[in-house]
């Protein structure tokens, strides 16, 4: 097979595993039901989920099928499993602790359930996807299979489940899983050195899920996060022992959540406070019924010297959740830079209320934009350069320090970030590219001063970085990395600072959206989903949204499409540049040609 043919079987498998999961997800549904458009999949549910009911066991049910019966209730998250615990002894039903981990599957079909002998049958699963205890969702970029071996006895004449393996947690079908049993939420964590709150999306039981918002509040970091060598970003965090005093959060008639907390948490100092109320409120805010968050201790707010009395928001308390401004984009016509708002384009002069934007060359493309459009950064033809343009002047031309610089990005803490090969020198005549290196700068600094610092990342080895972005947050970086076998990662990092909060490395990272291969490009759709750009060779591209923890969605192939631009709104709101040089926006489903327009930029991203 040739490296073209190898690729395009690559892709064609990519693609196919993607459409049979989210074909997989309809399993089970009415063949009469109408076409239903769906959230988002960062939006919190309003509407309750199906009425499904679940059934305890048959009378004279045959191992097999009540085994079989088992996994079915297995969707019976309620009241701790609840009617699945009807098919176990008292006893396996004492032991059996869901530690919150949840295998996916795409159905009954991916069950072989085969009695062995008396009282013994094997569970053979195929497995798409899996929950882990902190909620966060990973999908398989191919299913995997386990078999087990389960024990039964009989009770009162009728088979009961006498033994599960120790890790046996529920299996749920993606249907009972994302359409009737869990949502995705956001939670936040508080940082303290840049008073920003940064979003974890989390999956968690549709039911009770004020209380569980809470307890992940105060469950801090996720294990990702928090297993990290370095100076790393100083989230909240509470005392030791510190959790709900009663494990529910009620909510009053005028919509007060009132978060009440066990004693340990009066230990915490008055900084530590504050940023516990402003995670609290920014993740139970997302409750529909939630208009308010109190906190108490025995009864009484916890209070701070810093907060006010009846804080709303968290900017009430000093933080906030960098967010993309609705200022429209930036496109390229020729050699000119034009705001567009409202599908409508202004031509080169400046408005009101938006920056004066410079004339580009052809010579620099890979435009970005800071979040208001007062900075432009752009890389040369060459792709050796880095140029920044200030209020519309003139470009100043960063003195050489890389070669296969990425687009520039970013972020909410006036930083810019990038990638590329880094140079040293052979000789007083010649300059040679060395390893991977990301860069930081500045950009609150004086333009023909600053320089990019290079930032510590040794975990990239000899892998080359094809496409690198800043959350808006400026707490993570994305990145798709390529290793010298031209494998490709789609990777998360966070951003270690010095007591300062001067970037200094990033941490190892982990993988995300292990569904896809071969990406191309990366952008943040919003603060907790990706949108990429995958495919080999001469095929057509696929755009697949990736959240962070979730299920993969594609969004149509682009041909020729070389680069992703997000405007952080969404996934609705996405350019695909292409080698033509053209642009395609998303239009509803689909994509559609901007007529003219070469580039995009999305300020701030």
């Amino acid at each position: 097979m040739t490296p073209d043919e190898a690729g395009r079987a690559a892709l064609r498998a990519t693609v196919a595993v993607l459409t049979a999961f989210v074909l997989a997800a309809c399993a089970g549904l009415p063949g009469s039901s109408s076409v239903q458009a769906r959230r988002p999949i960062a939006d919190a549910p309003t509407a309750p989920p199906a009425n499904v009911e679940f059934y305890g066991p048959q009378a004279d049910a045959a191992p097999v099928d009540l085994v079989k019966g088992f996994l079915r209730a297995n969707g019976s998250v309620d009241e701790d499993f609840a009617v699945a615990r009807e098919y176990l002894t008292t006893d396996a039903s004492r032991s059996w602790a869901p530690s919150g981990r949840v295998a996916i599957t795409q159905g009954e079909r991916d069950f072989v359930v085969t009695e062995v002998s008396t009282g013994r049958v094997t569970l053979t699963v195929t497995q798409w996807a899996e929950l882990d205890g902190g909620g966060h969702l990973r999908q398989f970029s191919t299913p995997t299979h386990r078999t087990v071996d389960i024990g039964l006895t009989q009770v009162n004449g009728q088979w009961r489940i006498s033994r599960l393996p120790a890790d046996f947690g529920p299996y749920l079908s993606t249907t009972d899983f994302r359409d009737r049993t869990y949502a995705p939420y956001t939670v936040y964590l508080a940082e303290k050195r840049t008073h920003t709150l940064v979003a974890d999306q989390q999956w968690f039981p549709r039911t009770g899920v004020t209380a569980a918002l809470a307890r992940a509040v105060l469950r801090g970091v996720p294990e990702w996060m928090a297993q990290r060598e370095g100076s790393m970003p100083d989230f909240n965090q509470v005392p030791g022992g510190t959790r709900l005093a009663v494990d529910a959060v009620p909510i009053s008639a005028d919509g007060v959540a009132t978060v009440d907390l066990t004693e340990s948490v009066r230990s915490a100092d008055a900084n530590s406070r504050t940023a516990l109320w402003a995670a609290m409120m920014a993740t139970l805010n997302q409750v529909p019924r939630v208009h308010r968050v109190a906190i108490t201790v025995g009864g009484s707010r916890l209070g701070a010297s810093n907060l006010p009395t009846n804080p709303v928001t968290p900017g009430d308390v000093g933080y906030n959740v960098p967010a993309s401004v609705d200022n429209g984009v930036m496109v390229r016509v020729d050699q000119s830079l034009r705001w567009q708002i409202d599908g409508s384009t202004n031509g080169p002069a400046r408005t009101p209320t938006r920056p004066t934007l410079p004339t580009m060359n052809r010579n620099w493309y890979l435009l970005s934009s800071d979040t208001d459009g007062s900075q432009i950064a752009g890389i040369s033809g060459d792709r050796k350069t880095l140029g920044r343009w200030i209020s519309g002047g003139a470009v100043y031309q960063v003195p050489a320090f890389g070669r296969q610089l990425t687009r520039p990005s970013f972020n909410g803490l006036d930083e810019l970030w990038l990638a590329g090969l880094s140079l040293s020198r052979a000789g007083p005549d010649r300059e040679v590219s060395s390893g991977a290196t990301v860069w930081m700068m500045d950009t609150t600094n004086f333009v023909s001063t600053t320089r990019p610092q290079a930032i510590s990342v040794p975990w990239l080895g000899d892998s080359q970085v094809l496409s690198l972005k800043s959350a808006r947050d400026g707490q993570r970086i994305a990145l798709v990395t390529r290793a010298p076998n031209g494998t490709t990662k789609l990777q998360l990092a966070l951003v270690i600072r010095d007591a300062n909060g001067q970037a200094t490395a990033l941490s190892n990272p982990i993988d995300v959206g292990q569904a896809v291969s071969d990406v191309v490009d990366v952008a943040w759709a919003d603060d907790v989903t990706l949108a990429v750009i995958t495919g080999t060779g001469d095929q057509p591209r696929q755009v697949i949204e990736v959240p962070l923890s979730g299920f993969v969605n594609p969004m149509g192939t682009v041909t020729g499409a070389t680069e992703i631009v997000a405007t952080g709104r969404g996934t609705g709101d996405l350019y695909v540049h292409t080698s033509e040089p053209a642009v395609q926006e998303r239009i509803g489903g689909g994509w559609r040609k901007m007529s003219g327009v070469s580039e995009v930029i999305a300020p701030g991203a």
